[in-house]
């Protein structure tokens, strides 16, 4: 087959390869869960040759890396929005957890790969440890001040970050998996989550505790 066929059969396009290859991963998470994606399904959906893929991303895993980094990245843009535009402390806190469960629920294959054991040895990537990283960042410094945050400590050295955190990130998991149901209404349902979850955190536990 020469050369200009392949290309033909293949449907070779100019423009950034890894960033269509990455785009059309992330969409067919969006509708599938994990283990139905492969090199050769995302270079079949983009229309390149399988190998073409190769010239950026070495396997399946590396794939996956650079899916998880650009999550976190949404998360951190998320945040930004929410920390940048809101100087409301407790307004800000409430939308930025209605954001966050709406990201999971929107996402649910690409949540579930950003947390789960799989990451943690991504993240020796730079891509994914930075991401990560940043995306912690982000709160850390809402809360201590620009330029309090040390990667090299861990999380528990900024425990309003980590509640915060952990909230979140707690109830997302619990719905993902059917545990906390939000209704036949989603839109509604895990805004009443994220509501529910902030009444409770900004009031204390304690305010709810037998007397």
């Amino acid at each position: 087959m020469t050369a200009s066929k392949s290309a033909v059969q293949y449907g070779y396009h100019k423009g950034n390869l890894r960033d269509r290859l990455l785009k059309t991963a992330q969409k067919l998470l969006q509708n599938e869960e994990l283990s139905a994606l492969s090199l050769r399904r995302v270079a079949r959906e983009v229309g390149v040759a399988p190998s073409a893929i190769y010239n950026h991303f070495k396997n399946l895993d590396e794939l996956l890396a650079a899916i998880a980094a650009d999550g976190y990245r949404q998360l951190e843009a998320l945040e930004r929005a929410a920390y940048e535009t809101i100087a409301d402390p407790e307004a800000c806190l409430r939308q930025l957890t209605r954001e966050y469960l709406h990201f999971a629920a929107r996402n649910p294959s690409l949540y579930r790969l950003m947390f789960s054991r799989s990451v943690l040895s991504y993240r020796a990537l730079p891509e994914v440890g930075e991401a990560g990283d940043t995306s912690f960042r982000v709160s850390v410094e809402w809360w201590y001040g620009s330029g309090s945050y040390d990667p090299s400590k861990s999380a528990i050295h900024y425990p309003y970050a980590l509640a915060v955190w952990s909230l979140c990130h707690g109830a997302a998991m619990q719905m993902l998996d059917g545990m906390v149901t939000v209704g036949d209404t989603p839109e509604i349902g895990v805004d009443a989550l994220a509501d529910v979850l902030m009444d409770v955190c900004l009031r204390g536990a304690l305010a709810g505790a037998p007397k």
